[in-house]
């Protein structure tokens, strides 16, 4: 058998493009599909994006310009539901009632501190827990005064022709049987200064302190509270639906205390009578 002698030639390490038409190109599609698949994914992130802080821009303008502050309530008006009366007693043909005083329990009666003056009014102090009904808030006033504690009271005028008002001290009798939740403890020296304060809106009793408290416009009497009974503490006129705070302090050098709770069925503290004025 003949031997052929086989040689070989050695490929080249370098190809010119041009020689290389057997080779088949790549795909473009494969490359460029995915590429423009992540533009429709951004695209999609962007919208979305843009979709949340748009709605979110609309609701701070609702909020901002729909709906009113927590606190507006605060600045509104009693509307008037004596309609026409006026006018009718006015006419001088009406028979008037003799309408005995009515009795107006404070609508806040809140303690701040002297010497913590940043030390909000304490709230819900009797507030309790009941398995039915839940947190429970008893219908109850309290008047506390020392050198470094005043109290607080707040009222409305809100009857027809009852516009001639006195502030009064209500205390028990010292030692007196007092029913659940009532207490009373007074020295039987203490003197009282009461201002009014100057106000525009009702007490924010969630904000109130010693340094937040309105300003005093007046002193209204300085007194010194008897037991068994009503004090007159100050007359004045009481427009209807007018507002009303005061501020009750020990008179200056005075060592005074009162510490007395009201309870459901008692009125101990500072109260106001409205008298008939038509």
């Amino acid at each position: 058998m003949a031997h052929h002698d086989v040689e070989y030639e050695e490929l080249p390490t370098k190809r010119d493009s041009l020689d290389c038409e057997d080779v088949e190109p790549s795909s473009p599609e494969k490359g460029e599909h995915i590429p423009r698949l992540l533009l429709w994914l951004a695209a999609a992130v962007v919208l979305v994006a843009c979709t949340d802080l748009i709605a979110l821009a609309y609701v701070a303008r609702m909020f901002g310009t729909v709906f009113q502050d927590k606190d507006f309530a605060l600045n509104l008006e009693y509307a008037n539901p004596y309609i026409g009366l006026k006018e009718l007693y006015e006419l001088g043909m009406v028979n008037l009632s003799q309408i005995a005083p009515i009795l107006i329990r404070p609508r806040v009666s809140a303690q701040v501190f002297v010497d913590q003056p940043d030390k909000l009014a304490p709230r819900g102090e009797h507030d309790y827990w009941d398995e039915t009904w839940g947190m429970l808030s008893p219908n109850e006033r309290r008047l506390h005064v020392t050198p470094n504690v005043h109290t607080i009271v707040q009222f409305r005028a809100i009857d027809f022709g009852m516009e001639d008002c006195r502030l009064v001290f209500t205390l028990p009798k010292l030692g007196a049987q007092l029913e659940d939740h009532a207490s009373f403890s007074m020295h039987p020296s203490s003197r009282f200064d009461v201002f009014r304060l100057a106000v525009e809106r009702p007490i924010d009793v969630k904000k109130l302190s010693y340094r937040t408290k309105p300003k005093v416009a007046e002193k209204v009497a300085t007194l010194q509270a008897r037991m068994d009974g009503d004090t007159l503490i100050h007359q004045f006129p009481c427009p209807w639906s007018s507002l009303h705070v005061f501020e009750v302090a020990c008179a200056e050098g005075s060592e005074c205390m009162v510490d007395t709770w009201s309870s459901q069925n008692t009125t101990y503290g500072v109260n106001m009578y409205q008298h008939q004025t038509v």
